[in-house]
């Protein structure tokens, strides 16, 4: 459940042309801005197709970093999105109690008798 929510979870893009490199042919460049995790892609970067993450305020990424935020670019998880959904589940999922606290309905508690069916 965990690794299907995550994948549900993509970065959500602000897109900005930023320029043309020189020359013929040259493709145009993109700043991806993802507005939950603020992690920032340039996209077309020296050719055609290549990716390359920015790192905040001017640091420097490490290279397991820089493919790390990689491999999260085109299907997520957004790391925002990531700390939500592990809070959803810890929450929902504590002590095999619903959301609401309550025991689910098939599980051995005091009570009523279930009688069967006629």
């Amino acid at each position: 459940m965990k690794q299907t929510m995550q994948m549900k979870t993509p970065h959500l893009f602000a897109i900005k042309v930023i320029d043309k490199l020189p020359g013929f042919f040259k493709p145009r460049r993109y700043l991806y801005h993802c507005v939950r995790c603020k992690w920032s892609f340039v996209v077309n970067d020296g050719r055609r197709g290549a990716l390359r993450p920015i790192a905040e305020e001017g640091t420097t990424l490490t290279r397991d970093e820089v493919v790390a935020r990689a491999s999260t670019f085109a299907a997520g998880p957004c790391p925002a999105m990531r700390r939500v959904t592990e809070a959803h589940l810890h929450l929902n999922g504590s002590n095999g109690n619903g959301s609401n606290g309550h025991h689910p309905a098939n599980s051995e508690s005091p009570g009523h008798p279930e009688q069967p069916l006629r």
